[in-house]
C-alpha cells in the first residue's frame, strides 16, 4: 500500500477487540519513530480498511484518536485526508490544566513551580536567544508600556512577555509547561491588584532589564532579575489568589 505521496507503508491485519486502539498504536509509532514524517499523507480510510480488515469507522476512530494527540491532521472533504503533524508545546496546555483541576492542586503549587521553571527559562534565553527573539521582546516591553494606563491590555501584554521569554529558552518542554501555567495564573489574577500605575511602570522596568540581560547573555543577571520578578508577583498577588482555579 502506498500513501499519497507515493510512500510506501505496511499494515498489518489487526485482530484485536479494539482495533482501532491497535491501529492508533501502530500509526502513532510510525510517527514517533519518523517512518511517516511530517507532512506525509495517511493512506486513504478505504486502503486502510483494506489493508487492516477492520471497519471504516474503527478506521475513523483511530485517525481521531492520533488527531487528538496532535500527531495528524484531518482535511475534509473530497481532496481531504489526514497529514502527519509534529506535535508543539501548545499540546501540553490541556493535560496540564486537568490534572490541576482533577487533582485540585493548590494555587500555591502552581505559583512554585513557575517560580522554579521561569528563572531557568530566562537564563537559558540568555543562552540561546535569536536576534528575532530579541525583537520580538523588545516589541512587547514596549507594547505593554504603550498599555500601561489600561489594567487589561497591560495584563495580556504581561503575559505575552512572559511567554516569549520561555519561547527564546528554545526548550520545548518548559515552554509548554509555562504555558499552561500562564494561562491559569492570568484568569486568577485580580486586575485590582494592579491599580496602581507605579506598580504597573515598576514592572516594566524590571523587564526591560530582564531583556538587557537576555541581550548580553549574561545567564545569571537573566536569571536573578527574572527570580526576583515573580517572587515579587507571588508576594503580591498569590494571597489575594482563589484557592481553586476554574477552568474552561
Amino acid at each position: 500500500m502506498t500513501t499519497e505521496n507515493g510512500m510506501k507503508l505496511e499494515l498489518p491485519l489487526v485482530r484485536a477487540l479494539k482495533k482501532s486502539g491497535v491501529l492508533a498504536e501502530i500509526l502513532r509509532e510510525k510517527i514517533l519513530s519518523e517512518e511517516l514524517r511530517e507532512g506525509d499523507s495517511l493512506p486513504s480510510e478505504k486502503e486502510m480498511v483494506e489493508s487492516t480488515g477492520i471497519s471504516r469507522a474503527s478506521v475513523r476512530e483511530a485517525i481521531s484518536l492520533l488527531e487528538a494527540e496532535g500527531l495528524v491532521r484531518t482535511r475534509p472533504g473530497r481532496n481531504g485526508g489526514a497529514t502527519v503533524h509534529k506535535p508543539d508545546a501548545q499540546i501540553m496546555v490541556r493535560p496540564i490544566e486537568l490534572l490541576i483541576r482533577g487533582r485540585k492542586l493548590p494555587f500555591h503549587s502552581i505559583i512554585e513551580t513557575r517560580e522554579a521553571l521561569e528563572p531557568a527559562g530566562a537564563q537559558l534565553a540568555a543562552l540561546y536567544r535569536t536576534d528575532g527573539d530579541l525583537e520580538k521582546l523588545d516589541a512587547l516591553c514596549e507594547l505593554l508600556e504603550s498599555d500601561i494606563e489600561n489594567v487589561k491590555s497591560y495584563l495580556d501584554a504581561n503575559m505575552k512577555w512572559h511567554m516569549a521569554v520561555m519561547q527564546a529558552s528554545h526548550n520545548e518542554l518548559m515552554i509548554g509547561f509555562i504555558h499552561a501555567l500562564s494561562n491559569i495564573i492570568y484568569s486568577a489574577t485580580d486586575i485590582e491588584e494592579f491599580n496602581s500605575l507605579e506598580s504597573r511602570w515598576a514592572v516594566a522596568r524590571v523587564h526591560r532589564k530582564v531583556v538587557e540581560a537576555i541581550r548580553a547573555r549574561d545567564v545569571d543577571a537573566a536569571r536573578r532579575r527574572m527570580e526576583r520578578h515573580v517572587q515579587a508577583y507571588s508576594q503580591a498577588v498569590a494571597p489575594h489568589a482563589p484557592s481553586k482555579i476554574a477552568i474552561e
